[in-house]
């Protein structure tokens, strides 16, 4: 049905089952077609996931289906492989021209109908009612989009707007976050402003494009997540002639416009001096547009793609821009609000920006995620985000996401600055070697010295290279239980610093 998505585990095709389920009654042969999607999936896991419980899981779903009335199944099994015999019945067989396709996309309209737009202006009482259909239209929009494609059939508009409905209601109504016990009033998540309340960060259309000479490419700079990014000089309220970057995120894709709506409530709630301000946002005429302030130096992964450029930043430099992003994040995981952290899902070098200073500026806050303090897990049930390369690996198999995700990727970048080159990085062979493999290796090997960039190896004292080295390696551990917090990554890069000014005058 669908061969381009494997999941890594049971939990990204889980709510597919649980929209099945709902939707029994309403529609049996829809529900069927869910649940046949969710068995070709599970076919596709993960081999590490390929254990007992997985296994179970598809007996069980390939007996369901076989009470189905509308297809007669045959399987056998070995070392739990299930294969499938499908025959066609009669009623079947005497409507060649009947779509699964056309079949969901009349159900999709139908059930955004009643169980959405029904119920979207009723009262408080509703709440639970209303998040458990916005998780399940956007599970089926998964199943649909996949049959679709295989049934060359395209996806209505009405559909797609439906959908991209569903995408930013469900954002900016349940935050996409873990659901709540609504007796633990104290516990609940801050309420996130709506769009409407932030009309003081509102710049019109018309002043942007003036600011970025109507999106002209000579002002183009690069192309960011979800979109394309300009500079301009914007001349509106307190900014004067202020030489901004301006995102113009892609309208057509839906995750863009989840992203726009994540971007600017974080970043108009929460500031600190090593994360990137926003100025402003326009979203005239269906644009998704967010300004930020310019970042005179570029990115990070800019200085370490180029070895010539990346050698010319000095060490302490380096070690500078480390703490900041490290302080960063200690502020939105421990100190945005009293019960609450902030997850960023995407740490990188490509969303530390610098500016003309040289301070580091953590961007690009699209799939970021607000937890409780007090909670383990933010369970994320839609698809995996983050970058490969980056990405904890526990999340990328489990789906559960937890502060030390971004200690993870963190740690990854703690290792391109050290070596000087990207996470992820092209042989002659076109084969992607990974920066995180080969610099846990070298670091248990006690063979670091082969890997650190050569522009500063003179100038990093060996204390200095012990206690950073030290550092990034535990951030880098399997089990997230095994990795610092965020706020002692930040303490040891701060103790690392003081040991390199400690011992450039000692030592020299």
């Amino acid at each position: 049905m669908d061969s381009e998505v494997v999941p890594s585990s049971l939990v990204e095709i889980a709510p597919i089952l649980r929209a099945a389920n709902e939707i029994e009654d309403d529609n049996p042969r829809v529900a069927y077609i869910c649940r046949f999607y969710v068995f070709e999936k599970a076919h596709k896991l993960d081999p590490a996931s390929r254990g007992h419980g997985v296994c179970q899981f598809k007996t069980a779903l390939l007996k369901r289906l076989e009470r189905s009335h509308f297809i007669l199944l045959y399987f056998s099994s070995l070392d739990c492989e299930h294969h499938l015999c499908i025959q066609e019945d009669a009623a079947t067989l005497g409507r060649r021209n009947y779509s699964d396709a056309r079949e969901i996309q009349a159900y999709f309209k139908y059930y955004y109908g009643k169980y959405i737009q029904g119920l979207q202006n009723t009262d408080k009482a509703n709440c639970t009612q209303l998040e458990k259909a916005y998780q399940n239209a956007a599970a089926l929009f998964v199943v649909l989009k996949a049959v679709s494609r295989a049934e060359s059939i395209k996806v209505a508009d009405e559909i797609l707007k439906a959908h991209a409905h569903v995408v930013e209601k469900t954002e900016m109504y349940t935050h996409n976050i873990i659901s709540l016990d609504t007796k633990t009033s104290d516990q609940a998540l801050p309420r996130q402003p709506k769009i409407k309340q932030l009309d003081h960060l509102k710049i019109p259309l018309q002043v942007i494009k003036n600011c970025t000479q109507d999106f002209d490419e000579r002002n183009f700079i690069g192309k960011g997540g979800y979109g394309r990014v300009y500079t301009g000089i914007l001349s509106w309220v307190d900014c004067i002639n202020q030489l901004v970057a301006v995102k113009r995120l892609d309208v057509t894709g839906f995750q863009g416009n989840k992203e726009f709506l994540t971007e600017v409530t974080m970043l108009s709630q929460y500031q600190h001096e090593n994360i990137v301000t926003l100025i402003g946002f326009c979203n005239d005429n269906n644009e998704m547009i967010l300004v930020y302030e310019y970042a005179n130096n570029g990115s990070l992964d800019t200085y370490l793609r180029d070895t010539t450029i990346s050698g010319g930043l000095p060490w302490r430099q380096l070690l500078k821009i480390s703490i900041g992003v490290a302080s960063a994040l200690d502020y939105l995981h421990n100190h945005v609000a009293e019960k609450h952290r902030i997850i960023h899902r995407d740490v990188k070098s490509a969303n530390i920006l610098l500016d003309e200073n040289w301070n580091a500026k953590l961007s690009d806050f699209g799939m970021s995620r607000i937890g409780l303090a007090n909670q383990q897990n933010t369970f994320v049930i839609t698809n995996l985000a983050g970058t490969h390369g980056y990405c904890d690996p526990q999340y990328e198999r489990t789906g559960f996401l937890t502060k030390e995700s971004d200690v993870y990727s963190f740690g990854v970048v703690l290792f391109e600055v050290l070596c000087g080159r990207l996470a992820c990085v092209y042989n002659y062979n076109d084969e992607r070697r990974f920066l995180h493999h080969l610099a846990r290796s070298c670091y248990k090997n006690g063979e670091l010295d082969k890997i650190i960039d050569h522009g500063f190896r003179k100038d990093i004292k060996p204390r200095t290279l012990f206690k950073f080295s030290t550092i990034a390696y535990r951030c880098l551990q399997e089990t997230r239980e095994a990795r610092p917090t965020i706020t002692e990554v930040a303490f040891q890069l701060k103790d690392a610093m003081k040991i390199q000014l400690q011992d450039e005058i000692f030592l020299d």
